[in-house]
């Protein structure tokens, strides 16, 4: 079995894309790569019988500090995890860049058995032609497995939903060594909030679902608790605390003509606001993705893209199915009526790929910057209903120019960009030096409070992980912050029934 305790190659786990949380590389002791269930099934047990804490780690693309060893113990990468198990199915093999990739395919259901460590872009390259699979999380270099872990979103998730709406099946492996096979709709909670279910061991379990009520909004934070639901369900999103998932079946779908971008710039905020209005109204009709960028991250990325005019107050990113010319008809009519200043539209792949380096460079912008300064992101993920936006929106600008005014100096205090179409605007501070990132938590405080008032969630995509906010000068897990102290211990026990020496990815969501 593979496995490192050279210090080298143990600094390569002790981060992630935050640059917020790092670990100790003296706590850390061995990176486990397991190529397979039953070299993942015997890793545990092995952890389980010692109790020692183990960390899941999947691309490092994470901005929660969830794959982060904070206490210690041993790292868990899935990078090797690339062949699904055996069953009676197509066999599609296909050789990427981190190795010989083997994953099942039922053709009649178009139901893909997929392996953890396959990436998202070489998920994409492997499924034959003329099938797809639906959710467009930002980061393509993210595992499959940890985007079920945190229930990912992207841009075309506004049209397809989540990453949850498309997961089937999973095998899970529990702290103890048991697997859980799970198919959607055969195991669901009852009127008493009890899922009941038995392990490929024939072990039985029962587990109370958190009592807390989800926001009726685009949501990754904690533990998804409905009345009724289904047990797949709890581990997507689970963010590792519950078990190890060493296979997710997905639901596929026939391959389009790829979708028209238009990238439209506003003279006005407030006309690109109104026309993402009726966009919205829009979506069954075909609008798959409606992004958002403010005049500050326009002109975060001026530099880079100086065709861009500084009278431009905003900027929108259309995805519209190409298919339909009415529509396309429909949209462009719509720009007009709003008083559009200027588009770029995209029709072939080459001019896609442009739209999309201009929509990535901004926070790989605000990234490298943050970097540059010895910061960290201090960013938002929150998601509020639609008729509650206009007033997140105003607190972000109040909030913005609070912040500015209290540092004034050359230079973006703070952008504002992301999946509009869900109601889910990142507001990123842009801070130069301890003094301004002190204040920009306290003020991240208000807004994230602001959003849970107006019915929304703290993480609209990302999941929570080890994230703390400094409450009455203590650092207050984040996820408390939303369900409160007794949320989090309701999913403390849950975790206890299914890792009772509770060794699996300590600090998620707030359990220790």
């Amino acid at each position: 079995m593979l496995f490192s305790e050279d210090p080298q190659k143990i600094i390569e786990y002790l981060g992630d894309e935050s640059n917020a949380f790092k670990a100790q590389s003296e706590k850390v002791n061995r990176i486990y790569f397991p190529k397979n269930e039953n070299e993942l099934i015997a890793i545990v047990r092995e952890a389980n019988e010692k109790n020692t804490l183990v960390t899941i780690s999947g691309g490092g693309t994470g901005i929660t500090g969830s794959r982060v060893p904070m206490s210690g113990g041993w790292v868990i990468s899935m990078e090797k995890m690339l062949t699904s198990v055996s069953r009676d199915s197509e066999e599609i093999i296909f050789q990427g860049l981190a190795g010989t990739i083997k994953f099942g395919l039922d053709r009649p259901s178009n139901i893909a058995h997929l392996p953890p460590g396959i990436s998202l872009s070489e998920l994409e390259r492997a499924l034959p032609k003329g099938l797809i699979y639906p959710p467009d999380p930002t980061e393509k270099s993210a595992f499959l497995g940890g985007t079920v872990a945190t229930n990912a979103t992207g841009a075309r998730c506004f049209y397809y939903g989540p990453t949850r709406s498309w997961v089937v099946g999973l095998s899970v492996v529990l702290a103890n060594g048991d697997v859980l096979t799970i198919r959607r709709g055969e195991t669901f909670a009852d009127k008493e909030g009890l899922l009941n279910f038995t392990s490929e061991s024939e072990k039985k379990y029962s587990l109370q679902i958190p009592n807390y009520q989800m926001p009726d909004v685009k949501n990754a934070a904690g533990l998804y608790s409905r009345p009724g639901m289904d047990l797949i369900d709890l581990f997507i999103g689970s963010e590792g605390i519950l078990g190890i998932i060493s296979e997710v079946s997905v639901k596929l779908i026939p391959s389009q003509k790829e979708p028209v971008s238009i990238l439209s710039f506003f003279g006005l905020e407030t006309d690109a606001l109104g026309c993402v209005d009726i966009l919205r109204d829009m979506k069954d009709r075909g609008v798959l993705a409606i992004e958002y960028f403010d005049r500050n991250a326009l002109d975060f990325i001026r530099t880079e893209f100086q065709e861009l005019k500084p009278e431009l107050d905003a900027a929108i990113l259309l995805e519209i199915d190409a298919e339909s010319m009415d529509l396309l008809s429909d949209v462009s009519g719509l720009l007009a009526r709003f008083n559009e200043s200027e588009d770029r539209c995209a029709t072939s792949t080459s001019d896609r790929r442009d739209l999309k380096e201009f929509r990535h460079s901004l926070p790989d912008s605000v990234n490298a910057y943050l970097k540059q300064h010895e910061s960290y992101k201090i960013g938002t993920d929150f998601v509020v209903p639609v008729d509650k936006f206009p007033n997140m929106m105003n607190k972000y600008r109040e909030t913005g120019e609070k912040f500015k005014s209290r540092f004034p100096r050359p230079g973006t205090h703070y952008v504002m960009f992301g999946h509009i179409g869900d109601c889910h605007i990142h507001f990123n501070f842009i801070t130069a030096n301890d003094e301004e990132r002190a204040c920009a938590m306290e003020l991240y405080l208000e807004l994230a409070r602001a959003s849970i008032a107006l019915g929304g969630t703290i993480s609209g995509e990302h999941g929570v992980g080890k994230k703390t906010l400094p409450v009455d000068g203590k650092a207050m897990p984040y996820l408390e912050l939303m369900y409160g102290v007794h949320g989090i211990a309701e999913i403390a026990q849950v975790k206890r029934v299914l890792d009772p020496k509770m060794i699996l990815n300590i600090g998620n969501m707030g359990v220790n």
